[in-house]
């Protein structure tokens, strides 16, 4: 009879586990761990979109004292 008991009750623990993983609220945004992992990225290429046009400013000016 213990053993039955022993048995119901582990069950119920590994089936209420279970369910738990299952239907727990997420804690975390998966976009909003997104948007982080890009935003090196995304400060990268603000910062050579800057480089690029000071580079095309300063292409402009030259040709605009040469003529």
């Amino acid at each position: 009879m213990g053993r039955i008991i022993t048995f119901v009750l582990g069950m119920s623990i590994v089936a209420g586990a279970a369910w738990y993983v299952l239907n727990r609220p997420a804690r975390t945004d998966p976009e909003a761990a997104a948007a982080r992992g890009l935003e090196p990225a995304r400060r990268a290429a603000d910062r050579i979109e800057g480089d690029m046009q000071k580079r095309a400013d300063d292409l402009l000016q030259q040709r605009q004292e040469q003529e």
